[in-house]
């Protein structure tokens, strides 16, 4: 019976552990759903814990969900994202930022994309990890890679809205007042064409 308490003790003692060390990539905003109009352009920010000993540098990104209703375009390949030990920061935040092409990416909504439309998918991050900060002059990354292509993932929906209902509901208000006033205009022109 101690074997058996000490084992479990010794698991959730590893297992503590290793959760304490770990990588982390969650979306802006963290439900991975955005929304946009046909012809808008929407996209994600993102946040990155790394809580290893080591270096953690984004590389590039990419969008699984269908292309025929958008196009996807990383922001990753052209920004340097950094997380790890001091003097680098072990969480780096990035909000998206369309014109300064800050954030994981943008998809581009198609113009011709029906209202209603949903776009699932993920999005895929490739990341490299290093023993040695790639900002240290003694950076070298033929011998301080520890991972080359890893990759963190996390699901993702373009949402294309139906039309909103408010604007259809004032036409069909207006609309029968409009013709009301084009027929009591008609009736005044009547009139006077008799006379």
């Amino acid at each position: 019976m101690k074997r058996v308490i000490l084992t479990i003790l010794i698991a959730i003692a590893f297992s503590a552990f290793a959760a304490a060390d770990s990588i982390t990539f969650t979306l802006d905003p963290t439900s991975g759903n955005v929304k946009g109009n046909p012809g808008d352009v929407v996209g994600w920010g993102f946040t990155l814990t790394n809580t290893t000993a080591n270096w953690v540098v984004l590389d590039s990104s990419s969008f699984t969900g269908s292309p025929v209703d958008g196009n996807y375009v990383d922001y990753l390949s052209s920004a340097l994202y950094i997380a790890g030990p001091s003097p680098e920061s072990s969480t780096v935040q990035e909000a998206w930022n369309p014109s300064a092409l800050l954030g994981v990416g943008e998809f581009d909504i198609n113009s011709t994309a029906a209202p209603g439309t949903e776009i699932p998918g993920n999005i895929i991050v490739d990341y490299s990890v290093y023993s040695v900060d790639p900002n240290d002059a003694n950076f070298n990354p033929d011998t301080d890679t520890v991972i080359a292509d890893a990759t963190l993932s996390a699901p993702a929906i373009v949402e294309v809205p139906e039309p909103s209902l408010f604007p259809l509901l004032v036409g069909a208000l207006f609309l029968p007042i409009m013709f009301a006033g084009w027929r009591r205009g008609r009736r005044g022109v009547l009139k006077e064409s008799r006379a």
